[in-house]
């Protein structure tokens, strides 16, 4: 984030990392550091979000900005998307590779290095949609989960990984 120092000043940032990258290269491959947070209420639902731009279903999360930890930017991302302050993270899984390349509906492409925590909330707990990045931010009965397929690549494993019950950190 372009306050904490002169790193943006540096590289000639006034704001978001990402789109001044676009700005150089483009639609051109980048890569890009992201995070996403599994979120379980007191019924044992989960918070999922459905994406506007391309109807899909994830975690809710984002891109880490330049100069934040992953967990700094989770938060953030998190509060922006949902209004939910998190407390307590843990950390989950992450990914890389080939299989977290994501081509967006204008044509940018960009290879995740995804970090996936999970988060207990209580039932009081009430997102809403923030950010405009979504059309639905919802929990969702484990048995009422949309279908795996209508979920974005790489955010249905972590919701199966939690209700095996192993919650042992896993990098895929």
């Amino acid at each position: 984030m372009c306050e904490r120092g002169q790193l943006c000043y540096y590289i000639g940032m006034e704001k978001n990392y990402i789109a001044t990258l676009r700005e150089k290269f483009g639609h051109a491959p980048l890569l890009s550091v992201g995070c996403g947070c599994l979120i379980i209420n007191e019924k044992g639902q989960i918070l999922l979000e459905k994406r506007k731009d391309n109807g899909l279903y994830c975690l809710p999360g984002g891109a880490i900005e330049l100069g934040e930890s992953v967990e700094e930017g989770l938060r953030r991302e998190i509060k922006e998307e949902t209004g939910i302050i998190l407390p307590d993270v843990h950390f989950l899984m992450a990914f890389s590779g080939e299989k977290e390349k994501l081509i967006y509906p204008n044509g940018d492409i960009v290879y995740y290095v995804d970090f996936i925590y999970y988060a207990k909330v209580d039932n009081k707990t009430s997102p809403t949609i923030g950010d405009g990045e979504s059309t639905l931010v919802a929990f969702f009965d484990k048995e009422k989960l949309p279908p795996k397929e209508s979920f974005l690549r790489g955010n249905y494993e972590p919701i199966e990984k939690y209700f095996s019950g192993n919650l042992e950190p896993e990098v895929l």
